[in-house]
């Protein structure tokens, strides 16, 4: 009897994990980039607005990028209570798949990066980076992570400030959680960006790079592998 209640129980776990919407598929999850190794899903919901049940079943990294009181409820029991802290950086392995929805109890908007690492096995050997390959002084940069797919910092840039991002077979993503002005030397080519809070830019890594800040700002810096 046991062997058919647990053989019952992985059914239905089966069912509910294939009947749900995955969460790039959730339409408040908006898919604004995607490669060999990232998706990244910008999710906005309004005040009061809420999320459908959606699937997440992919390791991520999640910035939050707002002050927002939340609750989320996943299938089968009861909703919980909580905040989004703008700045908040989190890796998230996500070995078990996870169902649930999100809703909006605040009254100003709820934003959040979702940033899904598809590659499912790294891909490249890659060195770590610190201080000294940045041109960056040690208090200025902070490793936020370190995972299989991908390593996280966090940089506080000070006005007309360079950094020379190594080069990279698998690429760097740079997300703004402020508002500055930034110049970016990236093959040979100078971008010109106003980045504010949620922008990024993705870095092929093909050669170094160059990114000057015009203003004191905050960076997240992703190093895929």
């Amino acid at each position: 009897m046991l062997k058919y209640i647990l053989l019952a129980s992985v059914i239905t776990c089966s069912l509910l994990t294939t009947a749900q919407i995955h969460v790039r598929d959730e339409p408040r999850h908006h898919n604004i980039f995607e490669n060999e190794f990232i998706r990244i899903l910008d999710v906005h919901l309004g005040p009061g607005d809420t999320t459908l049940y959606h699937l997440h079943n992919t390791p991520s990294v999640f910035v939050t990028l707002a002050n927002v009181k939340v609750s989320s409820q996943l299938t089968g029991q009861q909703p919980q209570k909580g905040a989004n802290i703008s700045g908040l950086i989190m890796y998230d392995a996500i070995t078990t798949p996870r169902i649930h929805r999100v809703w909006n109890d605040d009254t100003s908007w709820f934003h959040v990066m979702d940033i899904e690492l598809i590659a499912g096995q790294p891909k490249n050997n890659v060195e770590l980076i610190d201080a000294n390959d940045l041109k960056l002084n040690d208090d200025e940069i902070t490793t936020l992570f370190n995972e299989k797919l991908v390593t996280g910092y966090k940089m506080r840039f000070s006005k007309g400030q360079t950094m020379k991002l190594p080069s990279s077979r698998s690429g760097y993503l740079l997300v703004s959680t402020g508002e500055t002005f930034v110049n970016i030397t990236l093959n040979g080519t100078i971008q010109h960006r106003k980045m504010k809070a949620g922008h990024y830019v993705w870095l092929d890594g093909k050669e170094v790079t160059t990114i000057t800040s015009n203003s004191i700002a905050d960076y997240i810096l992703l190093q895929l592998k």
